[in-house]
């Protein structure tokens, strides 16, 4: 038996392919790709933003249903039950995995024999560990599985403030990101401030329960949130998107012991950052990166009881066959969250 994949050669050059299907081993399961969602991340690898070995299968946000299971895994999991399905490696044994960072595990860092590096997902069939599927409600759609990825990678990131209930947080940006933080922010009882530049992303974030929107070019926005929240300044900020300037903003916007939480990365060789602020206001600066399996099990728990759900974003559904066009109507209509890619 042989899957399709879409496969990156090269900086600009994709085409599908097919392999063998390998047997399964006792510990994993095969499964078929229902839907999978193009995130930001395989189209910076396609453009050479971001570099990573060729060849390379993207693909991690993942929808799939059963087909095969090993000898040793759970009789719970049955042919045709609808899973998301988290790819990363989890060895539970390096330092990482023991220390609670199973997210950075080192078996990530080893030499794949699959034939190409990436998690695999652009593949009508996948070959997954059990511990990489989480089960999915039968009654839930199939599609927002695929979306538990970065649901559980925002999940994370929240678990890591130090707020509580009641107190203000702001998100800088309100693309997808910035919108998932404001649904998981708001669903645990925090007034939630976006600042955005985007007229229609603000009226997007004020729909979805945001108790402030500002434009950080009609104002500086730090004064307004210190004016806001009566002179003390945000619990903790969150930086999705902005370069190093609005990361400054995030650190005169936080209040004294308060958190900035760097979501996403500058793509500045040098970012300057007033550390000053750092020190005096005696912020905590902290990222957050990717998703570990106790917030991909919170993820899926919340997608699936539909305390999450995405009605109010703009999901699109494209084409696995034709990816080279569906990067570039994700580049060019900023306005789509995520495309869902199925194969035809």
């Amino acid at each position: 038996m042989k899957m399709r994949q879409i496969q990156f050669d090269g900086v600009g050059e994709l085409r599908q392919v097919e392999r063998e299907i390998p047997p399964l081993k006792d510990t994993q399961v095969l499964v078929k790709v229902e839907a999978c969602g193009l995130c930001t991340w395989e189209r910076y690898i396609y453009a050479g933003t971001e570099s990573m070995p060729f060849p390379f299968v993207g693909g991690h946000e993942i929808a799939a249903r059963v087909v095969e299971t090993g000898a040793a895994v759970s009789s719970e999991i049955r042919v045709g039950m609808p899973l998301s399905v988290a790819k990363w490696v989890r060895c539970n044994q390096c330092e990482l995995c023991r220390r609670g960072y199973d997210n950075h595990c080192l078996g990530n860092d080893k030499p794949s024999d699959k034939g190409y590096s990436g998690p695999g997902g652009f593949s009508d069939y996948l070959v997954c560990e059990s511990y990489e599927i989480f089960p999915f409600p039968e009654d839930a759609p199939i599609h927002y599985a695929a979306l538990a990825e970065p649901v559980a990678c925002v999940t994370r990131a929240v678990n890591r403030l130090r707020s509580v209930a009641g107190d203000t947080v702001v998100v800088v940006g309100a693309g997808l990101m910035g919108l998932l933080f404001l649904k998981l922010l708001k669903l645990r009882g925090y007034k939630v401030i976006v600042v955005q530049r985007s007229a229609a992303r603000r009226e997007r974030a004020a729909k979805m329960g945001a108790d402030l929107v500002l434009d950080p070019g009609a104002e500086y926005w730090p004064e307004r949130v210190r004016r806001e929240t009566g002179g003390m300044g945000a619990a903790s900020v969150v930086y999705t998107a902005g370069g190093s300037a609005a990361v400054n903003e995030c650190l005169d916007a936080a209040r004294i012991g308060g958190d900035v939480m760097l979501y996403a990365p500058t793509h500045e060789e040098r970012p300057p950052v007033d550390l000053d602020l750092v020190h005096f206001k005696e912020l905590v600066l902290t990222g957050a990166i990717r998703h570990d399996k106790e917030s991909f099990r919170q993820a899926v728990r919340l997608l699936g009881s539909g305390q999450v759900e995405f009605g109010d974003l703009n999901l699109s559904f494209g084409s696995m066959e034709h990816l080279r066009e569906e990067m570039e109507r994700a580049d060019t209509d900023r306005e789509i969250h995520r495309i869902l890619l199925r194969w035809e």
